[in-house]
């Protein structure tokens, strides 16, 4: 208990300090606001008077009502606007262009109307970057624990049984059994994959020599030896934090003339982060275990005990409505992209999302972004 409690100050000390640094401005910082334990424990330890919030119709995928709850009990102000599928897609092709290469991160467009909406007030904004790779928040991180029961049968019988399953068609089940049937080194690029080594054989139009563990094999020699929490972390802040979330608010935000500051990405905050043991990260209820205890003594609403929404998207619901299903199947049905990907193939993963046999939404929204980023720098007009 005693190593808990210590845990638990270490963090509110560290993240007090950092939030102070980063607070130091000659003009006035406002701040990101989603109904997460992140943004919202810097909101509740910087007390900054002006908060931007954005969200969508649909209210499973909008934060606003909880950010507004927030800003109501700290006593500062909340600005949010909701985004329409119309000026998503409308904004895309130049989230792509400020983007400078291809991303299918559906958040970087809500970023950019957040970025926008502070902009108009504000020059500097706090964001709660980092916190899920330093302290655990990704769900992915739960299955150490969750399914350490299958983790007893012995790895020669776990990896004949993947090795048979890897044949079939994808599914739930099966992808587990597949996923714990291999060594982490071999499987894991990311918290976010979205398509398997076998897949983007079948999607692509040229041979794939890209070998996953060429990628990841310098991180994972590094951390030789460490538990696979560990690795897992060390992989998605190599790969996940740096090449793709802090480069999507740095390049959104400067986007619309503001600087961003992330309180989380400090080094004296993943030096406390990182000195955590497995208890203090994820259990089989939640994630982030030792600092949502550490937010819940700051926050004055239930934010700290929020499950990931990660920024969230309807993209999955809009793609299969018709205007969105054909905007993206015209996308993909243009001849240039016979180029780089298997056409039929990928206009079949659309259809059995369209019809709801799959959610292929992830897949078929990877290939739509490369395409439009694409036109954006080649396409001959």
């Amino acid at each position: 208990m005693q190593n808990k409690e210590k845990r638990i100050q270490d963090i509110q000390e560290i993240m007090r300090n950092s939030v102070q640094h980063h607070m130091i401005s000659d003009v006035e910082v406002g701040a990101f606001l989603s109904s997460g334990v992140d943004s919202s424990y810097l909101v509740s330890l910087a007390k900054t008077d002006k908060t931007y919030t954005v969200g969508y119709q649909n209210p499973q995928y909008s934060e606003i009502e909880f950010a507004q709850d927030l800003s109501a009990k700290l006593d500062i102000r909340n600005t949010s606007k909701q985004i329409s599928k119309q000026d998503y897609l409308k904004k895309l092709p130049e989230v792509l262009y400020y983007m400078d290469e291809p991303s299918c991160d559906p958040s970087a467009v809500s970023l950019y109307f957040l970025s926008k909406l502070a902009s108009e007030e504000v020059k500097v904004i706090i964001s709660g970057e980092g916190a899920d790779e330093f302290f655990c928040g990704y769900n992915t991180y739960r299955d150490e624990v969750d399914f350490k029961w299958y983790n007893k049968i012995p790895f020669i019988f776990r990896r004949i049984l993947a090795s048979v399953l890897e044949n079939f068609p994808e599914g739930r089940g099966r992808n587990f059994i597949v996923r714990r049937g291999k060594k982490l080194e071999e499987e894991y690029v990311g918290v976010n994959k979205i398509f398997s080594a076998k897949e983007r054989k079948k999607v692509l139009s040229f041979q794939d020599t890209i070998q996953n563990k060429t990628i990841t094999k310098p991180i994972f020699d590094r951390y030789k030896g460490k538990d696979n929490l560990v690795k897992m972390q060390a992989l998605d802040i190599k790969q996940w934090l740096m090449k793709d979330i802090l480069l999507k608010v740095d390049k959104m935000t400067m986007a619309n003339s503001l600087e961003a500051r992330t309180p989380f990405v400090d080094k004296e905050v993943f030096k406390v982060a990182s000195s955590m043991p497995q208890r203090g990260k994820v259990s089989k209820e939640n994630t982030k275990i030792a600092l949502r205890e550490a937010a819940k003594k700051d926050i004055p609403n239930d934010s700290y005990k929020k499950k990931k929404l990660g920024f969230p998207v309807p993209l999955r619901e809009w793609m299969k409505e018709e205007d969105v299903y054909y905007e993206i199947r015209k996308t993909i049905s243009q001849e240039l992209v016979k180029e780089f990907f298997n056409q039929k193939y990928v206009l079949a993963l659309l259809e059995e999302h369209k019809k709801g046999k799959k959610d292929n939404y992830k897949k078929v929204w990877a290939i739509y972004c490369f395409i439009k980023w694409y036109e954006v720098f080649f396409k001959e007009k």
